[in-house]
């Protein structure tokens, strides 16, 4: 119904009946999930209408996409930090006189990593 809503009415009239029925109708984000994964079925070329439609949705796809770049930045921080640590335990390592090797197989660092960090800190 509310598809068929969508030709007759212009975009801001469409806006305000779904922000009312959102508001009115007091959404479970779980319900509105598995509705909307129906709706898809069921009229896939209109997807992107449906979302447009339901602000409680849209909102919905919106956090989800918030979360995944937020666990993506924080794993990515993670990953980034733990490099660092291993370029500064391969530096101490070195700077204790440490064989190349010795440091590349504890670190985890390749040769070509250990042998650049040990140019740019001027060890050599």
């Amino acid at each position: 119904m509310i598809l068929q809503l969508q030709g007759k009415l212009d975009d801001a009239r469409m806006a305000l009946i779904m922000s009312m029925a959102d508001l009115y109708f007091n959404t479970d984000p779980e319900q509105d999930k598995r509705l909307l994964e129906e709706l898809k079925e069921q009229y896939p070329e209109e997807g992107e209408s449906i979302m447009k439609l339901m602000p409680a949705w849209s909102r919905l796809g919106y956090e989800e996409g918030l979360k995944e770049g937020m666990e993506e930045g924080i794993e990515k921080g993670i990953e980034q930090g733990i490099a660092v640590g291993m370029e500064k335990a391969a530096l101490n390592m070195l700077r204790e006189g440490m064989d190349m090797s010795l440091v590349v197989k504890v670190t985890g660092l390749s040769e070509e990593q250990v042998v650049k960090l040990e140019k740019t800190s001027h060890l050599k």
